[in-house]
């Protein structure tokens, strides 16, 4: 917003970020509380509470006193008598239960998708001692697949999810060495793909035979509805992975 406007803000903007330490989307996805899914960030947010555009929250007291400043502000905005600006508020300590979004499962544990990833990742780790660490970020394109495959499905066993906070976090680990020398990257977004050229450096690099599994979870943007997904902007899928992928390997 910042680049838009020229670094000078010419509306007013009110920010609120929910900091509750996990992926919620996801969780209320699987209906579960992923332990994959905490996030250690309160850290970056106790940071950029010492600027004075932003304010903390712990408790529906402080928010309510925010909000009631933030509203005055408008008003006095709207009449004209405020400048513009931005501030943020970031929430804490307000945990909002919701029923799962599960519907039926039954054509997840049919699907073509669930048979691929059994027979694909179940001979990814044959012979292997330890679990095979699968890396990913934001899942909830897959998340409810990669769920019943972990929890369900007897190759699910001997992997094990690491949540990156970030596609570009979860593509950098690929990179590290690995209990088996080997591993899996979801990948459901375009930052995973361009952040992976390094990872894929180091898995070719030396004589260790190791090996990365990658799998690409997106739409192919080939129907009409693609294009209106309630995610991503269509040019963001990573359509052309499979392409860019070549050039490192």
């Amino acid at each position: 917003m910042h680049l838009m406007e020229g670094y000078k803000a010419q509306c007013l903007t009110n920010l609120f970020i929910f900091n509750n330490h996990k992926w919620a989307i996801e969780d209320n996805l699987v209906a579960d509380a992923e332990k994959e899914h905490v996030l250690y960030n309160a850290d970056f947010y106790d940071l950029i509470a010492e600027h004075g555009k932003v304010a903390v929250c712990e408790n529906d007291l402080e928010l309510r006193e925010t909000i009631a400043y933030l509203s005055a502000k408008t008003d006095a905005y709207l009449q004209g008598k405020a400048p513009p600006g931005i501030s943020m508020v970031v929430v804490r300590g307000l945990d909002v239960t919701m029923p799962p979004v599960l519907g039926d499962i039954d054509p997840i544990l049919k699907s073509s998708e669930m048979a691929f990833m059994r027979e694909v990742l179940g001979k990814f780790s044959e012979g292997c001692q330890h679990k095979i660490p699968i890396y990913g970020c934001s899942a909830f394109e897959y998340i409810q697949y990669l769920h019943i495959f972990m929890e369900q499905m007897p190759e699910g066993k001997k992997f094990q999810y690491v949540c990156g906070r970030t596609d570009i976090q979860a593509a950098h680990m690929c990179g590290f060495t690995q209990p088996e020398g080997k591993c899996v990257l979801f990948i459901n977004d375009v930052y995973g793909i361009n952040s992976i050229g390094e990872s894929l450096r180091q898995v070719l690099s030396g004589f260790g035979g190791k090996q990365l599994l990658l799998m690409i979870w997106h739409p192919s943007v080939m129907q009409l509805m693609d294009h209106f997904h309630l995610h991503r902007p269509p040019m963001v899928w990573p359509s052309l992975g499979q392409e860019l992928c070549k050039y490192y390997v």
